[in-house]
């Protein structure tokens, strides 16, 4: 048996420890079969054989909380993201631009504001958007998800009054002198409103378009945390599609939160349980939300906010409904993933899977708190003794963490995303961006993790750096661990899958503020080359 392709001139880091490292990789249908002299005997007549330049190899990084099929829609809407539009007055000229393409009465959709990078660090009010669009209702996401701005045309056109009544686990924000209206919309009461939505086709075709964005970043796998019943149907679909190579670990969206309609009783009725599909697509599990963000201050805090004595941000829900979710989820065989942000909603978290399942249980089913920024001493005794994972959304750190810097204050901020303290306990610690939430690229998460360093440069919580190794590991082998895919990706090991990326820096030797420049310029799934930087020099097949 010959290989069908075999890479050398390289330097392999194959995160697997009984084989840290090697020059030369065989593979064959896709998988690896031998590294170094062992791979020589699989070189045939028809063997290609791809030249690496001296260049480092790593396994496919596996993005383990991120929203997909969000971002493709969101390059259909207006990009707000600071870099973008970093004034106030750079959003409501993006408005009145998109108001002017649209007829009358259609909705102005945007995503990716943030208030603590704007210059003005506020979001626009409802007279601001009102005034630069009056004729169209407005709807625009804060980078968090978690809150978003509108104008008085949506109200209208939703018909809500000018005195809303809060939602349960969600809040009109009023302006504090004069207690109207800001616009601001946070948590449930963004389900007030009736978004148009976008068709299984759009989505399709923009998501074919998005992965390729993936492949740059050198992502091969990734976990999409809020399928619904459209999105279950674009990834079955797209699985059909040869241009589709991303592979997907799909989460569904358990209840009716956040005005997404969940999916946990039809799930269970069908008899559905985790690890439903195939290497390339498969469910694993059940997705709660318990709070909000931090940097929307609406996190389920402990102590209050900055310079908000009354604010300890929002619950979706009771201790007992949440309870009662997971247990049923249990039962039924379904792995559950909480979004737990603040110490009270980690602490509920735990709560409901103990009395789920005993710890050996527990173990077996790898439950996740999604983000678990604020974990204290006693909540990590209890996540290490249940075997649950920490999807810790250490991305933030440098995208956003200048906003946690500001709402939390330092001593607090000191202790978010404890990536040395999660190592210390034996907590499995797969990193994630939450894109797009973040930027997608696994390397700004990575250099985060080493540094601890925000996007504006300040250090958070420096005892909690961990080495670059580990930091890797927590996009490949541990992210692995976190989907139970250990036993086909996340290391490059004989019998699993050719997922790998070849770097244009050795991110084990460079200076650590180097390693968020750090570029993929190959990427391969399953030994097929899906991107490939077209820059001379680099890798050449003989």
């Amino acid at each position: 048996m010959y290989a069908d392709l075999i890479l050398h001139n390289s330097v392999i880091y194959t995160m697997d420890e009984t084989r840290p490292t090697a020059s030369k990789v065989a593979i064959k249908n896709g998988k690896i079969v031998a590294f170094d002299q062992e791979a020589d005997q699989y070189c045939g007549p028809r063997t290609r054989k791809l030249d690496i330049k001296g260049k480092v190899v790593l396994p496919g990084l596996i993005e383990s909380h991120a929203h997909p099929l969000h971002y493709a829609a969101n390059l259909l809407e207006l990009d707000l993201r600071a870099e973008v539009t970093p004034t106030i007055e750079s959003i409501l000229s993006a408005v009145r631009k998109r108001a002017e393409e649209l007829p009358e009465g259609e909705w102005i959709i945007g995503m990716g504001w943030d208030d603590s990078k704007l210059k003005e660090r506020r979001f626009p009010t409802i007279e601001e958007l009102s005034d630069a669009a009056p004729n169209h209702p407005i709807f625009l996401r804060r980078t968090c998800v978690h809150n978003a701005v509108v104008n008085r045309k949506a109200f209208e056109v939703c018909g809500l009054s000018e005195n809303p009544v809060d939602p349960e686990g969600g809040h009109f924000h009023r302006d504090s002198d004069t207690g109207q209206l800001s616009g601001l919309i946070q948590e449930n009461a963004m389900s007030e409103f009736s978004i148009p939505t976008i068709t299984i086709e759009q989505l399709k075709q923009t998501m074919i378009k998005a992965q390729q964005h993936f492949f740059e970043w050198g992502i091969t796998t990734v976990h999409e945390m809020a399928v619904k019943k459209e999105e279950m149907i674009v990834y079955q679909q797209l699985q059909k599609d040869e241009q589709f190579r991303l592979k997907a670990r799909l989460w569904l969206w358990a209840i009716d939160q956040m005005g997404w309609k969940g999916v946990q009783e039809e799930t269970i009725a069908l008899g559905i349980e985790s690890g439903y599909g195939n290497d390339r697509l498969n469910i694993q599990g059940l997705k709660y939300m318990l709070d909000g963000s931090v940097g929307g201050r609406t996190a389920a805090v402990l102590d209050p906010f900055e310079n908000e004595m009354d604010n300890h941000g929002i619950l979706y829900m009771s201790q007992e409904r949440i309870n009662e979710l997971v247990a049923e989820a249990g039962r039924n065989n379904l792995r559950v993933s909480i979004h737990g942000i603040g110490e009270r909603a980690i602490d509920m978290a735990l709560k409901a899977i103990k009395q789920a399942g005993d710890p050996e249980r527990n173990k077996q089913m790898r439950h996740r708190i999604e983000h678990c920024a604020l974990a204290t001493e006693e909540h990590l005794k209890e996540i290490a003794s249940n075997g649950i994972i920490a999807a810790s959304s250490i991305g933030f750190i440098y995208s956003i963490g200048d906003s946690y810097l500001n709402n939390l204050g330092k001593e607090r901020a000191e202790r978010v995303f404890p990536h040395a303290s999660f190592k210390k306990h034996g907590i499995k610690t797969p990193g994630n961006s939450d894109m797009p939430v973040c930027t997608g690229n696994p390397f700004a998460g990575i250099y985060a993790a080493v540094t601890r360093k925000t996007v504006g440069g300040n250090q958070l919580g420096t005892k909690e750096a961990i080495p670059i190794e580990d930091a890797i590991k927590a996009y490949t082998a541990d992210a692995a661990y976190s989907g139970f895919d250990e036993e086909i990706i996340g290391t490059l090991s004989i019998g699993k899958y050719a997922d790998l990326i070849v770097l244009d820096q050795n991110p084990f030797l460079i200076d650590p503020e180097e390693i968020k420049d750090v570029q993929v310029l190959l990427t391969m799934i399953e030994g097929e080359t899906v991107f490939e930087q077209t820059l001379e020099g680099r890798c050449s097949y003989v």
